[in-house]
Order: C-alpha cells, then structure tokens, then sequence
C-alpha cells in the first residue's frame, strides 16, 4: 500500500476516510522518501488510534465507558451465543426495565441472597423468590423479557453479561439480581458466604459454590443495558486472542 497522491478536493465519501488526511498529511511529512515499510507502520498506528477514538466518541454517545463486549460464552444461549458482539446503552436504575422491590431498612449491599430470600422452583425452569423483609413474592422465569445487562464482577474479576432479574432498591440506592438465560441458576446463588480476613490483603470471601458475585450487583458496577448484538462478529477475536489466553487451541 501506498499514500495516494495529496489532491486539491475529494470526494464526499473520501473526506469521511479518516486515512485520507493521513494520505494528504501525515505521510509527506513523516516519510517524504516514500517508503513502503515506513508507510504501513504509520498506517498501522493510525489504525489503532482511530480505533480508539471511535470508541471512545461511541462511549461518549451512550453514555458508558463500555459500549461493546464479546459474548465468551454459552451462558445466555439462545438469546445471545458465544462470539456475538454486544452495544451497549449506559442507564439509569429508575429506566431498567425489570421487575423492582423495595427494601428499604435492608442493607442489601452486604446481605448473600438466602439472608435476603427464599429460593423455590416453579416447577418451569425458573425459581420464585420470597423476600424475608416483607413476604412479597416475585418469579423469575427460565429466560425472561427483561434488561440484559453487563456488569463487574469483582469477586471473579470478570464482566459477566447476564439477565437482570430482580431490581431491589433499598434506602435510596439500587442492586440486581442476575441470571443467564442458559443457566438453571441465578448468578447469586452461591450458598454460604464467608468473609474473613487475610493478613495485608484485606478482606476475602468463600463461597459453598462457583458463582459469579455472591451479593447482590451494586448498579454502580453495571456498565450498561444491551442496545442490539450483531451475530458471531466477534468470534474470531476469540479464538485468536481469548482462546490462547485459556489455554485452548
């Protein structure tokens, strides 16, 4: 590849081409020899930087600091499958559309999920829950109609893209309970929480069980609602960069 020559005008479609300036200015000024090893390593470079920006103005326009993840894997089959890439919408609590209760007095932030209700099958795939603090019952069916959501979870030290649930605001500050839509359990289930101390590294936890987040999700630790997902356009990012990372070939 080499640099177009710099022309007095262009084309409409040519002004949106970000490489055309680079084309027009950049390369006369940093390879005047013209050469063509010079020319794709600035090419390369620029690419990244483009890339950049354009994330960050998509982060700018929805309102999140992650507007696009990768689906890694099967836990939200088949709404969502392994490889799709995902656009996400920042939120407000008050907007997410899923079924709410109110806690108020309940320090839900601190509380495992079975101190804060009771889990039952309905029989269908998905549970009821009956919330101690005031007996109101909720279900969650097996894959539901409500917000999908990406948040951190920082007991795993990874961004899990489930089903918001439950939506439980308590004193004024919000929480969710999660699930995928391929999993027979929600992300909270996790049976005893223990927490204890580690000399000089803080506090740590155990669970009965592998779970993603074994309280509840602060809302400040979601990074936005799913917009729209294109299919398995990720899936060879995958398996060149995520694949190798695991240990798979």
């Amino acid at each position: 590849m080499t640099p177009k020559s710099k022309k007095n005008s262009h084309t409409f479609w040519e002004k949106l081409d970000p490489f055309t300036y680079v084309d027009d200015w950049i390369i006369p000024k940093l390879n005047p020899g013209n050469n063509e090893y010079i020319n794709w390593a600035i090419y390369i470079v620029f690419s990244f930087v483009f890339a950049f920006l354009l994330y960050s103005f998509f982060g700018l326009i929805l309102q999140t600091h992650s507007p696009l993840v990768i689906v890694v894997s099967g836990s939200m089959l088949p709404t969502m499958a392994r490889g799709d890439v995902v656009i996400l919408q920042g939120i407000a609590p008050e907007s997410l559309n899923v079924q709410e209760m109110v806690l108020d007095g309940v320090d839900v932030g601190n509380s495992s999920p079975t101190e804060l209700a009771e889990y039952t099958p309905d029989g269908q795939g998905g549970w009821d829950i009956r919330f101690k603090a005031n007996q109101q019952l909720v279900n969650v069916p097996k894959q539901g109609t409500s917000d999908i959501v990406v948040y951190v979870s920082t007991y795993k030290k990874l961004e899990i893209i489930h089903r918001a649930v439950v939506k439980i605001r308590s004193n004024g500050e919000y929480f969710l309970l999660t699930k995928g839509d391929n999993n027979p359990n929600l992300d909270q289930d996790c049976g005893d929480v223990t927490e204890f101390l580690v000399p000089g590294g803080g506090l740590q936890l155990t669970t009965d069980k592998s779970c993603p987040s074994p309280y509840p999700i602060p809302i400040s630790q979601v990074n936005g609602k799913a917009l729209f997902w294109i299919p398995y356009l990720g899936y060879v990012k995958l398996l060149l960069v995520d694949s190798v990372q695991n240990g798979f070939v």
